[in-house]
């Protein structure tokens, strides 16, 4: 859409989306609060009925925000960006494909495209859905992404989850006079497919800043909203946590009530029988008026909790209160537990309901690991995250693609990785030995070993691809050398077999890594060497047909890890 003086002076007047607008930034406001903290202290309502006054300065005071407890529900996000597998392919010829990705390789701050939407697109995703990630270009001409809030919207009008324009506010004030008055005019950015320009509004009119008025090289809006999600009731596009932010309140209010409690009652207070007030020392009366810090009653009645509340002393007709002339009050710990309890209900409520499943901790030796009672749901809302994140990369790339390279410029196809591996080790090496058992087809126990390898050393890439590397020397890799024996093999492969792990104890880390498949297996080939007349006698002898090129290996029951048992 390109905007005549007339539709901008009439965006600037009535803002067409302004309930649209001012909805989403009160929703993100809320989102804000509980992820980051921020407007905490005025989200928090005096509980009418329950709490006294100047109870509520307290909270706000003390109360800490719910930042921790998303940070924890969106931990196996972070699988989304650290998955196996995956591609980037872009349209270009090679000379333009490797300028593309160098140009990738570093968008904004230092981070590459994938590490940038990470950092920016996926927070916002859950705290800001109707902003937009806008690419921008600077004064050297260079374009990259950026994140835009909703809150920084005065007025756009969406189109699917791209725009016919957008208007900022901006931090910018011109000082002018108008009928012999000085005026603040606020000064707002306007984008639409033809332009890119400030102008000063003044309430009536509009003026454009010449200076500040540059060409849309995009002839588009180049602009996506960040969620996916549409809302047809509200209108607009809602957070994945939309689900649980009624909790989130629930949870910010046991917390708050919680923290005070702690406040008021974690310290042992000491009592004792009463004591003259200091005031008025005990006559009741000070200054010929009612004393006011004993209220005529002659006794200290105020306490700080490192103080002693004082009792009044019992006559011998009075009943005894207490077996001690002293003593502490100590804090209602069966109610701070039950708070506590509680607390943790909430949140285990909240993974659930996100998730659609729960966490087990499992204690084995000084660590304990979580794993899913069942990842099945995980996984499946992992991919519709992978593909919100997808189609907002590919769309900023081809934006940067078009912006470069112009026509030469065909598209991109980004795929992020889908092997999220958020099952523990153990729970795939054991579905490993139960595929085996099965006799299950050498893809598909191919597939549970790499899976293996990829989950047990995640952190450590270097070890990762070592053991992947070595399935492809290592003969029958899914048989132990007893099992061998009961089957007819070539004797070069037998010995491969046998002598494999003595082979690899010969080679350096850093060859494994740096040689080729096809020179470790000439390397191995050449360590049997020597052995292969020693053992012609003693090869077994033939109980099944040779396994042919292209069938699959015989499986026994029981087998052995190829290579660094767990």
């Amino acid at each position: 859409m390109i905007l005549d003086e007339t539709a901008i002076k009439n965006i600037l007047l009535k803002r067409p989306n302004k309930k649209m607008v001012e909805d989403a930034q009160s929703y993100t406001k809320k989102l804000m609060m509980h992820m980051t903290g921020i407007g905490l202290k005025e989200y928090l309502e005096n509980i009418n009925g329950f709490e006294r006054p100047g109870a509520q300065d307290i909270r706000q005071k003390y109360t800490t925000s719910n930042t921790d407890l998303f940070s924890r529900i969106h931990r196996p996000i972070d699988k989304v960006f650290s998955a196996k597998g995956g591609s980037c392919y872009y349209s270009l010829p090679d000379n333009q494909d490797k300028q593309f990705k160098q140009i990738l390789s570093e968008v904004e701050y230092g981070y590459n495209m994938r590490r940038w939407m990470e950092s920016f697109w996926r927070p916002a995703y859950h705290y800001d859905p109707m902003g937009m990630i806008f690419v921008e270009i600077d004064g050297k001409g260079n374009a990259y992404p950026t994140y835009k809030s909703v809150l920084d919207v005065y007025d756009y009008q969406p189109n699917g989850r791209k725009l016919d324009y957008v208007v900022f506010k901006t931090d910018k004030k011109i000082e002018k006079v108008k009928k012999g008055e000085k005026i603040t005019v606020p000064v707002y950015r306007i984008i639409d497919d033809a332009f890119d320009y400030l102008v000063e509004w003044d309430g009536y009119n509009y003026k454009t800043i010449a200076k500040e008025t540059f060409p849309n090289y995009f002839l588009k809006v180049p602009a996506i909203i960040i969620s996916d999600l549409f809302d047809q009731l509200r209108g607009y596009y809602i957070s994945p946590d939309n689900d649980i932010i009624e909790r989130a309140d629930e949870f910010l209010t046991e917390g708050s009530v919680k923290s005070i409690y702690k406040k008021y009652f974690g310290f042992p207070q000491a009592w004792a029988y009463a004591s003259d007030c200091p005031t008025c020392e005990g006559e009741g009366v000070f200054n010929g008026a009612k004393c006011p810090d004993c209220n005529g009653t002659g006794k200290k009645s105020k306490h700080n909790v490192w103080e002693t509340i004082n009792l009044p002393v019992p006559d011998k007709d009075d009943p005894k209160l207490t077996p001690d002339v002293a003593g502490y009050i100590t804090p209602d710990v069966q109610g701070w537990d039950k708070m506590t309890e509680e607390m943790q209900l909430l949140e285990e409520i909240m993974f659930r309901t996100y998730w659609g499943t729960s966490q087990v901790e499992e204690s084995k030796s000084e660590t304990a690991t979580g794993r899913y009672i069942d990842v099945q749901p995980v996984n499946d809302r992992l991919n519709k995250f992978a593909d919100a994140a997808e189609y907002v990369e590919g769309y900023v790339t081809d934006l940067l693609g078009q912006f470069y390279f112009g026509l030469n410029y065909k598209g991109a196809s980004i795929n992020y990785g889908r092997r999220f591996l958020i099952e523990p080790p153990d729970d795939i090496w054991e579905k490993y030995q139960n595929a085996r058992k099965v006799g299950a087809p050498n893809s598909v126990l191919d597939n549970l070993l790499i899976e293996f390898y990829q989950t047990k050393y995640q952190s450590d890439s270097v070890e990762m691809q070592k053991y992947i590397k070595m399935m492809k020397v290592e003969p029958f890799v899914h048989m132990t050398v007893t099992e061998l024996d009961k089957v007819e093999v070539p004797k070069i492969d037998y010995l491969k077999k046998l002598y494999f792990n003595e082979w690899m104890s010969t080679i350096e880390d850093n060859q494994l890594l740096i040689l080729t498949v096809e020179n470790l297996q000439q390397s191995l080939s050449a360590f049997i060497a020597p052995k292969f007349d020693l053992y012609s006698a003693e090869l077994p002898a033939q109980a099944l047909p040779i396994v042919q090129s292209g069938q699959q290996q015989p499986t026994p029951a029981a087998a052995k890890q190829p290579v660094n048992p767990i």
